[in-house]
């Protein structure tokens, strides 16, 4: 059972290594350990600084790491609109009853990681009583959960910078779950690029849908010639699905080979169907993104 958990915590940190490697820090914890590291980087990239907080007790094992941008005058913005989403994904709740310009409370990266690893504690000791509670004597299971969460950034252009979400869970159980958000975000002012890059067309054939169609056709089919638009309604949840695929809840992430559309476990298809994603190249999106999104990636297309 335990296997199983980490050989998914395993996956996620193979899909966390996809960004460039001037953004990633290895730092090794010991079992309770704050540790923080800083990433230099050339002037026209953003620098990050790895926070780590890591503790295993006998309920759980807790995990936190974050790579916060560095502050930079010319890059404030951006900055602030990175470190505003980081909080959001962590609960939000930073900073509530504190005086002062929130932007500034959110500089303060410390506290924040200080603030949001006592939260995911707690979260873990409720959970691990609320379970035990349910059982007496020597009818107790041995119990250890595992709540990680890994912030980072995925990838970085000339123009934007994409950053990555990941939560691993277990909580007892078959199987553990796990979570992958990302926000890409305009450096010249930070703007948070969401579903509104995507024009509609008029051409059906040419359309973001007759796209992702097409994709997701690619990721199930792999090596099956045989498998075709029409088998989407087996592996897809819903009737729906098989006659129109909804748009992910994450939304579209810029990487260097194109746009990425991420679904998480159940959104779209079973649990063993695992992260589904479809890339779509550049040229792929011409004409669907709109102009002034098309421009800032125009470089790698």
């Amino acid at each position: 059972m335990k296997k199983s958990i980490f050989c998914i915590v395993s996956l996620l940190t193979l899909l966390c290594a996809c960004g460039p490697k001037e953004a990633k820090s290895n730092v090794a914890a010991p079992s309770d350990s704050k540790a923080a590291t800083t990433q230099l980087a050339p002037a026209d990239t953003l620098a990050v600084t790895m926070y780590t907080r890591h503790k295993i007790d006998s309920m759980a094992t807790s995990a936190l790491n974050v790579e916060f941008p560095v502050a930079n005058k010319k890059k404030a913005p951006l900055v602030t609109s990175i470190n505003e989403w980081i909080s959001e994904q962590l609960g939000g709740t930073y900073a509530a009853g504190l005086e002062g310009d929130y932007a500034k409370l959110l500089s303060d990266t410390t506290a924040v990681m200080n603030h949001y690893f006592a939260s995911i504690e707690k979260y873990n000791a409720t959970n691990w009583h609320d379970i035990m509670d349910n059982f007496e004597g020597p009818e107790r299971p041995e119990l250890e959960l595992y709540d990680s969460i890994a912030i980072t950034k995925k990838q970085e252009g000339e123009q934007w910078v994409t950053m990555q979400y990941v939560n691993s869970v277990y909580l007892g159980g078959a199987h553990g779950s796990y979570l992958i958000f990302g926000q890409t975000f305009r450096k010249s002012d930070g703007r948070r690029i969401g579903w509104e890059i995507i024009r509609k067309s008029d051409d059906p054939e040419d359309s973001i849908q007759s796209l992702m169609r097409k994709g997701l056709v690619e990721y199930f089919g792999g090596d099956n010639p045989d498998f075709k638009e029409d088998d989407l309604g087996e592996v897809l949840q819903g009737e729906a699905s098989a006659y129109y695929i909804p748009m992910p809840q994450c939304p579209p992430l810029f990487t260097k080979e194109g746009v990425m559309f991420l679904y998480n476990q159940y959104e779209i298809a079973p649990y063993s169907s695992g992260l589904i994603t479809v890339t779509l190249s550049y040229p792929q999106l011409k004409g669907l993104l709109r102009p002034e999104f098309a421009d800032i990636v125009k470089h790698i297309q």
